[in-house]
C-alpha cells in the first residue's frame, strides 16, 4: 500500500531587489519531482548540496510552504491543508533533523524534550508520562537518569538518540529522516543507522531518508532517487543505480566515493577520468540548454533516468 506519494512537486523561493523588494526572480529549490512510498519501506533521497533533498523533506512536514504539485498521505493532500487542519496527520508523520547539537532546545530537560509531542496530543499523568518516556529511552539505550538531564550533557550520538525517542513518542507511520548522521563520527554513524533499522522492524516505520553519503543510502534504503538542482536525475532499487548508474551526475557521485583499498585506488581514478570526459563530451545528452534536467523515463520496471 502507497503511504505517501508526491506529484510534480514544486517548491519556489522568491528573490527580491530594488527599492520596493519586487520579486525579480525565484529559486527552483524544488522543481517537479514525483515519487512514492510504501508503507514499511525506506526510499532514499540523495543528491549534493542544494539540490532540494531537505527542501523536500520539510515540505512534507509544512516547515516549507509549496508553490504547486501535490503531497498524498493515505490519499489525503496535505499541501492543501492549513495549520489547524494539519494536527491529526503531524502525528503520524515525524521528523529527525540533521543536526542534533541545534534541533534540542538547549534550556530544556530530556524529560520535557521527549515529552513535548506526547502532550500536545495527549493528556497523562506525570506517573503515565514518566513510564512512556523511560521505555523510549531505553529503547533508544540511553538510561533512565538521562530524562533530568540537559542537551549539553550528552554526546552528538546520544543527542540524536534523543532525537529519534522524540520522533517515536507518537507511534508514527513515517519518518523523515534528514541526514540524521552527517553531523557524527563514523563509528556512531553505524550504530545510529543499525539502530535505525531495528527500529524499523519493531514498529514498521516506513522512512524517507535524506541523505548526501551514497554508501549510507544504499546500506539504509530498499529505492533510492537522485536530486540535482531540484529535480530527481535517476531512481530505481539502491542496487540497481548503484552497480548500473545511467545518468552523468549519479556517476560522478559514484565515482566521487573514497576509495581506501590502494589495491583498487588506481582504478576508481581511471573511472573518475573516464566519468568527467564523458561529463565534458555528452552534457547536452543530460541536461538541456538551460542546465535542467529533463523528465524521467523507465528504462525498466523499476529503474528510471532523466533523458530527452
Amino acid at each position: 500500500m502507497v503511504l505517501l506519494k508526491i506529484e510534480d512537486l514544486k517548491v519556489h523561493f522568491p528573490i527580491r531587489g530594488g527599492f520596493f523588494r519586487t520579486v525579480v526572480d525565484y529559486v527552483r529549490a524544488v522543481d517537479g519531482i514525483t515519487f512514492e512510498l510504501s508503507e514499511g519501506e525506506t526510499y532514499g533521497l540523495v543528491g549534493e548540496s542544494g539540490s532540494g533533498k531537505s527542501t523536500t523533506g520539510k515540505a512534507v512536514v509544512k516547515l516549507n510552504d509549496v508553490t504547486s504539485g501535490r503531497i498524498l498521505f493515505e490519499g489525503q493532500d496535505l499541501s492543501k491543508l492549513s495549520f489547524g487542519q494539519m494536527k491529526p496527520y503531524r502525528k503520524d508523520i515525524q521528523m529527525i533533523f540533521q543536526d542534533p547539537y541545534s534541533s534540542l532546545n538547549p534550556k530544556k530537560r530530556v524529560v520535557d524534550i521527549i515529552a513535548e509531542p506526547l502532550r500536545n496530543y495527549e493528556r497523562l499523568s506525570v506517573g503515565e508520562e514518566k513510564k512512556i518516556i523511560q521505555n523510549y529511552l531505553d529503547k533508544v539505550g540511553l538510561s533512565p537518569d538521562s530524562m533530568y538531564k540537559y542537551p549539553h550533557e550528552f554526546s552528538g550520538g546520544q543527542r540524536q538518540r534523543i532525537g529519534i525517542a522524540r520522533a517515536l513518542t507518537l507511534k508514527p507511520k513515517l519518518i523523515i529522516a534528514d541526514e540524521p548522521v552527517s553531523a557524527l563520527d563514523v563509528s556512531v554513524q553505524a550504530q545510529v543507522l543499525n539502530f535505525l533499522q531495528d527500529l524499523q522492524k519493531e514498529f514498521k516505520i516506513t522512512y524517507l531518508f535524506i541523505g548526501h553519503d551514497l554508501s549510507v543510502i544504499r546500506h539504509m534504503c530498499d529505492r533510492m532517487g537522485v536530486m540535482y538542482r531540484g529535480r530527481l536525475v535517476e531512481e530505481g532499487t539502491s542496487d540497481e543505480i548503484y552497480e548500473n548508474p545511467q545518468h552523468i551526475y549519479t556517476k560522478r557521485l559514484i565515482a566521487a566515493i573514497p576509495d581506501l583499498n590502494p589495491e583498487s585506488r588506481e582504478k576508481k581514478t581511471h573511472l573518475r577520468k573516464r566519468v568527467e570526459n564523458e561529463y565534458k563530451q555528452y552534457r547536452s545528452k543530460y541536461f538541456d540548454d538551460k542546465g535542467r534536467a529533463y523528465d524521467l523515463k523507465l528504462i525498466s520496471d523499476t529503474h528510471r533516468v532523466a533523458l530527452p
